[in-house]
């Protein structure tokens, strides 16, 4: 059963969900499989199922990926919210796995003035097409740039990896986003909600 499905959609109904949160696979860690990313014709799938679904269905979907618009990009380095590891690292998101400081040494509004989530703060958005709003996925010289700067180090439990091997991950990806996300923006900001500032449903 494909998760874009209405297959999986009514089961998700049927099953009392009332709520689903799409996320895209992150190729985090030096063993992940840039492979897995989608395709951009899977992307735009995934982007036009889900919000049709959001007209027709009684469970409420958000795309993690394709619904920066209703956010203005990226939500993470503290400007929504943040990630702290186990061992107290905080991280500015869930996915970027490098820090400045460490919950247990400073008070969170210090982790927030560290030098890295000031770069997410200085950086926001890093991307006007909200169809690129991630530092690392749709605009990894972005990261690549704001972890060097910034001094930050891997937080990566398993393998520490470098902010050059992460990023040379999505560089391609970023590549053959950028067309179709471009495309997908240009219709979005042609339609009369944009122009209202509702965003696209």
């Amino acid at each position: 059963m494909c998760i874009t499905s209405e297959e999986f959609f009514d089961y998700m109904i049927d099953s009392g969900a009332l709520f689903v949160w799409f996320f895209h696979y992150m190729p985090v860690g030096n063993a992940a499989a840039p492979d897995l990313l989608p395709t951009p014709e899977q992307r735009e799938t995934v982007y036009r199922r889900i919000r049709e679904y959001r007209k027709t269905k009684a469970l409420f979907s958000m795309d993690f990926q394709n619904d920066a618009e209703y956010v203005g990009g990226c939500i993470a380095g503290g400007r929504r919210y943040l990630h702290i590891n186990a061992k107290g690292d905080v991280e500015p998101c869930v996915f970027i796995h490098y820090s400045n400081c460490n919950i247990h040494d400073v008070t969170l509004l210090q982790a927030l003035k560290s030098p890295l989530f000031m770069a997410y703060h200085d950086g926001q958005p890093f991307n006007e097409n909200m169809l690129r709003p991630c530092p690392m996925l749709e605009n990894p010289e972005k990261l690549r740039a704001m972890v060097k700067e910034t001094g930050a180090a891997s937080t990566d439990y398993e393998s520490q990896e470098d902010v050059d091997h992460l990023c040379g991950k999505t560089v391609p990806y970023a590549e053959k986003w950028t067309p179709k996300a471009d495309r997908l923006w240009n219709e979005c900001l042609a339609c009369k909600g944009c122009k209202n500032g509702e965003g696209c449903q």
